[in-house]
């Protein structure tokens, strides 16, 4: 299986993020600075209305709130190298220890998403421009979504490593023949 650097690097190689994409995400900052805390109260606000994401949160909305800001800003910053990719594990390891199904991450980003198009589209005139930036969003949020499911699915491998004592090596093996041997 390729490693987390080896996933980073073809994922933004598919979804060609390049200097172009890099610099629009920069000049997004000041825009999700002034929009940002609203999209992320509108999201816990939503989390709080569902029993199960109401009990993962619950006493700890304001932190989590001050983590999603810290999170939202970091994908205009311009740098997405190893720093950035480890962040993004670390993110989707928290996600992991407390027990938060993949689906909620998936909401998240499909929140930002449709956040992030109607700020962008509110703030500039130029629809060529806005679509610009739009796709530029997309590209970040695709990747950081990716990682954080990646993050899933290594504590999923090791914890089947650890519970059946198989090698992460052999479990890979099986999952990359996909059953093919016998059929």
């Amino acid at each position: 299986m390729p490693t987390p650097e080896e996933v980073f690097a073809e994922l933004k190689s598919l979804l060609e993020l390049d200097g172009a994409d890099i610099s629009r995400l920069v000049s997004l900052q000041p825009v999700f600075v002034r929009h940002g805390q609203r999209i992320t109260d509108d999201f816990y606000t939503r989390l709080g209305e569902n029993p199960t994401t109401a009990a993962l949160i619950e006493g700890r909305v304001e932190a989590l709130k001050a983590t999603h800001r810290v999170w939202m800003l970091e994908l205009f910053g311009g740098q997405y190298g190893e720093e950035y990719l480890q962040r993004r594990l670390r993110i989707g390891m928290a996600h992991v220890r407390v027990g938060l199904p993949p689906m909620y991450v998936e909401a998240v980003m499909h929140h930002v998403r449709a956040a992030g198009e109607r700020v962008i589209h509110d703030t500039f005139a130029d629809p060529a421009e806005a679509t610009a930036n739009v796709t530029s969003l997309y590209k970040i949020l695709d990747i950081d979504l990716a990682l954080i499911n990646l993050a899933y699915n290594e504590a999923r491998l090791d914890l089947v490593s650890t519970q059946t004592g198989m090698k992460r090596a052999l479990i890979e093996n099986l999952i990359k023949q996909g059953g093919k041997k016998g059929r």
